[in-house]
């Protein structure tokens, strides 16, 4: 009975042997463990940096800003009575127009209303909201200077030493870029303002400079002793009737908008990783068998001097066990250098997180699980073992009975010659032996589903449609009227759109704060949205628009914090008193803005606190839409004005750069699973039908023609997985993409297409990618002498 030694030597000539299919399944691990332990770093350092950049910038866990002034004996009294409050402060903040702000330097010369971002000038902090540099101190500007957010950088491309001039009626004036900070309440896109920091003396030149152009606002800001009590706090200090003209923002979203681009990408990475398993799986499997049946003659005698089944096992679990720790290394130093590429925006904006340890003992962990998985798989495919019989396995060549052939069709006859003798015989291949092409059939289902659902997720965030998914309805035109503008403000912009014969239909929705008890009984806070919407629609997830008074339509988030939904009542009460309004809800539809909590109706407010106006904007046909969005924006300088493409991408930024990204690794990915796919299965039907091959060329079939067939069938079951997989994406697509993107407020998804892209490109790709495996992996099986071929 032959030893360990002897089966440890079967083992490694086994893998001699067989190097190339070897290398593949190797491969398949590697790209599965990079990808997890490239989404692991990711999660875990993501989130780790930014809690360590709010904890060392102390970023308030309760933010209320107001347009106006603040009444700070009546706020320090309510702190000080508060037992919630840790610590509090007003912090001044200079808002200016952006188009009045320039920068030049080497090759550059912008504004910044180029990024569509609210921008203001403000001094440190002392206790706490605290800006920091790239090293993570606390910034003390010197005059003459002023320090940019990180967001410019990236996004306009500036450097230290740039030149900022600003522009008003009290003249110009200079300062010098001295670098760029981190801000832990407005890095991401997804704030809207931005905070430029200079010193206490620059911000009163600026002040001058801009004169009655620039506007005072106030940012009241808490430290609380319990920061899970924001929601509380949030009621007491409505309560009170404190100062509110203003948007309210909470530790939870700051955590929510600093991390979420960097979610979406993990959780592709992660999709994507699980696909790649289930694929590496599949190809396992089916390469485990085609190999037990190669060695049946093998396998028979080991079993006729003494083998045992178990020690055979052993012989093939070591083979594998040590392509997938072959393949587990490589990919977790694969994954060293792609978590470098994608951590490389969180370390920019976030800074460092403390968790490198932590991330890699995760990707390890994960390698250990993916290699387990593997060989349960292995163990779970051996159970074919103890069905060979020794002396049958020595009388047979191994081949599985072949039953009764199935009877091809009268077209696939190569006596009627229709389709040509080598498509036929290929084509008929596939008829006669359907099981053997379901796994290749299978993985290429799967490879086109990760390379198309992140496509048509980044075309759906980039078309303009996609603002029906952000709370708004389709227009040539946003014009978005915030504090410190006056509220009349809106009203004149409407008479203005009215009276321009430019604007085939214009409507105006403004936005009020309201009160409301949720179904647990805790007060909570409803912004709700007043106006025609039936003139720009969105869509909704459930039930319809509201179309009378008394009727009310609220986003997917705001709807599971009240624990409302269809048919229910919501008594919204009006901030600083007012009639309630006993409004029915009736639709339910997504909202990624304003933290994703929002609500809609038609009826008038009864409530005075407007806190936000929007106006949108249809041109008529014949004039050049952009050419009047800049006049609008020229000309009204103190509201933003955008076009819904760049209203989106503002919004969005950073998450549309990540689904870019994803969406390019993801053609990759998706390109070398169809090469390695197709090289391994044909290169184990090569081996597999060396008796088939040596008949055809006994009978003069040249090695181009039986090539020929090889590329009939891989290019036939890649057609029918294109046509799978499109399917699969879009059915699965949406729902997943919801999943994906529901923590910003995206619970349900319809996944638009470029069709050049998906139906045209990447067919294309993956063709040309099968045409050239297969070509590749089927040229050294026909080569091989009829002899050898015959005998072996």
């Amino acid at each position: 009975m032959p030893g360990v030694r002897e089966l440890r030597a079967l083992t490694w000539r086994s893998l001699r042997r067989n190097r190339a299919s070897a290398a593949i399944l190797v491969g398949f691990m590697a790209l599965a463990t990079m990808l997890a332990a490239s989404a692991a770093a990711l999660v875990v350092t993501a989130t780790g940096a930014s809690e360590s950049l709010m904890r060392q910038a102390r970023t308030p866990h309760f933010l209320q800003m107001h347009a106006g002034d603040v009444d700070l004996v009546r706020m320090a009294a309510f702190a000080m009575s508060n037992p919630l409050v840790e610590q509090w402060a007003v912090s001044e903040i200079l808002n200016v127009d952006g188009a009045a702000v320039r920068i030049v330097g080497d090759g550059v010369d912008t504004t910044l209303a180029e990024a569509l971002q609210d921008n203001s000038f403000v001094t440190q902090n002392a206790g706490f909201d605290l800006l920091l540099d790239t090293d993570g101190e606390v910034i003390a500007p010197t005059p003459g200077t002023v320090w940019l957010p990180l967001f410019y950088f990236a996004e306009l491309d500036l450097a230290v030493g740039n030149v900022l001039w600003v522009t008003g009626p009290g003249g110009r004036t200079q300062l010098e870029v001295a670098g760029f900070l981190r801000d832990s309440q407005m890095n991401s896109s997804y704030a809207s303002s931005k905070r430029l920091l200079v010193s206490a003396g620059d911000l009163e030149r600026v002040r001058s400079t801009v004169a009655d152009a620039g506007a005072v606002e106030h940012l009241v800001q808490f430290r609380l002793t319990d920061p899970a009590a924001a929601t509380q706090f949030e009621e007491q200090y409505r309560a009170a009737g404190l100062e509110a003209s203003g948007p309210t923002v909470t530790w939870a979203l700051f955590v929510l908008v600093n991390s979420i681009s960097e979610g979406v990408t993990a959780a592709i990475a992660i999709l994507v990783t699980v696909l790649l398993v289930g694929i590496a799986l599949l190809c396992v499997r089916f390469t485990l068998l085609t190999t037990i049946e190669q060695d049946h003659r093998q396998i028979g005698t080991l079993m006729a001097i003494g083998t045992r089944r178990r020690d055979l096992r052993r012989l093939y679990s070591r083979r594998y066990l040590a392509m997938a720790l072959a393949g587990a290394v490589v990919g977790l130093l694969g994954a060293l250098g792609l978590s470098r590429v994608l951590l490389a925006r969180v370390e920019l904006f976030l800074g460092p997180s403390g968790r490198e340890l932590p991330a890699i003992a995760l990707g390890v962990a994960l390698a250990a699980l993916l290699v387990c998985v593997v060989v349960l798989s292995v163990h779970r495919t051996l159970r074919a073992l103890e069905r060979i019989s020794p002396v049958r396995a020595l009388r047979t060549d191994g081949a599985a009975p072949a039953g009764v052939p199935r009877r091809p069709p009268r077209w696939l006859s190569v006596a009627d010659g229709a389709l040509g003798t080598n498509t036929t015989l290929g084509l008929g291949d596939l008829w006669r032996r359907p099981g053997l092409y379901v796994v290749p059939l299978v993985v290429h289902t799967l490879a086109v589903f990760v390379l198309v659902v992140p496509q048509n997720l980044y075309t759906t965030v980039t078309s303009p449609g996609f603002v029906t998914s952000m709370g708004a309805g389709v227009s040539d035109m946003l014009v978005g009227v915030r504090p410190p503008v006056e509220v009349e403000r809106a009203a004149e912009l409407a008479e203005e759109l009215a009276a321009d014969p430019r604007v085939e239909r214009h409507t105006m929705l403004v936005t009020a704060a309201y009160s409301t008890t949720t179904v647990e009984g805790t007060r909570a806070s409803l912004r709700i949205e007043s106006g025609d919407l039936g003139m720009f629609p969105i869509s909704y997830t459930r039930g319809r628009a509201p179309v009378e008074p008394g009727q009310l339509a609220v986003s997917a988030l705001q709807a599971d914090a009240l624990g409302v939904d269809l048919g229910d009542v919501v008594v919204a009460e009006p901030v600083g008193g007012g009639e309630p309004l006993e409004l029915a809800v009736v639709g339910v539809y997504q909202d990624i803005t304003n933290g994703g909590r929002t609500a809609k109706m038609v009826m008038p407010h009864t409530s005075s606190e407007v806190m936000w106006s929007t106006l949108q904007a249809d041109f008529t046909p014949g004039f050049h839409v952009g050419a009047a969005i800049s006049g609008y924006a020229a000309t009204n300088p103190d509201v933003r004005v955008s076009s819904v493409r760049d209203h989106v991408a503002a919004s969005l930024g950073g998450t549309v750069d990540a689904l870019g990204s994803a969406a390019v690794a993801a053609v990759l990915v998706g390109l070398a699973v169809a090469a390695l796919v197709t090289a391994l299965f044909m290169r184990l039907l090569v081996a597999r039908d060396a008796a088939r091959t040596a008949t055809l060329r006994a009978l003069g079939f040249r090695d181009h023609q039986i090539r020929r067939q090889s590329l009939v069938r891989s290019t036939s079951v890649l057609v029918a997985g294109v046509l799978l997989g499109t399917l699969l994406a879009h059915v699965v697509g949406g729902p997943l993409a919801g999943f994906l993107l529901a923590p910003a407020g995206l619970t349900e998804l319809t996944l638009g297409t470029n069709p050049w892209l998906a139906h045209v490109a990447s067919p294309a790709a993956l063709l040309l990618v099968v045409v050239g495996t297969t070509l590749a992996s089927t040229r050294s099986g026909v080569e091989d002498s009829i002899a050898l071929t015959t005998k072996e």
